[in-house]
């Protein structure tokens, strides 16, 4: 995205619906492009940059071409700002936001103070993540099973994303999606990958849903099956599904 301004998906108020933070509103930045392709993804459209960004404000939804230039996006935030109920947070999300590392360095540095920046990753790309870490406060790292994303293992990635995090000192949590095919030992290598860079991290185990339902895609007995063995290995691991989901709400 070098040179072309951002490339934004939507912007939206809505309540958190994963991990340490979840069921807080939070303002939400969704960027457009990712480099994986997890089979289980909930928001194909933002997989690759898109025309357009959708604007979901008090007043129904608008569109707004793309690309956009920092000051650009953040006018935007700010006028949703104003209008919407008490804010926890500003959530970056994507996609992948660490593919436009150079657009969200220009915008988070000129933000003058405000809400405090939750940044959401797939956490495979540490220097990248490193480079941001000075404007964000939360960071929502996901460990990818290759069970059941259908990609390589990035283990070395995902510790290498969360050593950078912890050392920084930002607010800290990990979210690992489960399904029913999703293999023990990949659950209880992310959970040693966690307890051996910070124990005091929570690691989420976040049961999957049909990709356009709520229908959860892990049966009960699996799941207590992977928490039993991830909590052999840490010390703090829980169970949250996707609130959004369970909500029907964005």
């Amino acid at each position: 995205m070098r040179g072309r301004g951002g490339n934004v998906s939507e912007i939206f108020v809505s309540f958190q619906g994963e991990g340490l933070h979840a069921g807080r509103r939070h303002l939400f930045v969704r960027l457009g492009g990712c480099p994986l392709r997890c089979r289980y993804c909930d928001t194909p459209e933002s997989l690759v940059p898109v025309p357009e960004c959708r604007i979901l404000g008090p007043d129904g939804e608008r569109r707004r071409a793309n690309p956009f230039t920092p000051s650009a996006l953040e006018a935007e935030v700010q006028a949703l700002v104003a209008v919407a109920p008490p804010l926890a947070a500003l959530a970056v999300t994507g996609g992948e936001p660490l593919a436009q590392t150079d657009f969200l360095a220009a915008w988070l540095g000129m933000r003058a103070g405000g809400l405090p920046v939750l940044l959401e990753t797939a956490g495979i790309l540490p220097a990248r993540l490193a480079r941001l870490l000075p404007e964000v406060a939360i960071v929502s790292l996901d460990l990818k099973c290759p069970s059941n994303t259908g990609e390589r293992a990035r283990w070395d990635e995902h510790a290498a994303c969360l050593e950078a995090a912890v050392a920084a000192g930002r607010d800290v949590y990990v979210k690992m999606p489960v399904d029913e095919g999703t293999l023990a030992e990949e659950v209880e290598h992310g959970a040693r990958l966690v307890a051996a860079v910070h124990p005091a991290v929570p690691l989420f185990l976040t049961p999957l849903t049909l990709p356009h339902g709520t229908d959860f895609t892990i049966s009960a007995a699996t799941l207590e099956r992977l928490h039993a063995v991830a909590s052999r290995r840490h010390p703090d691991v829980r169970v949250l599904p996707q609130l959004h989901k369970v909500l029907g709400i964005l």
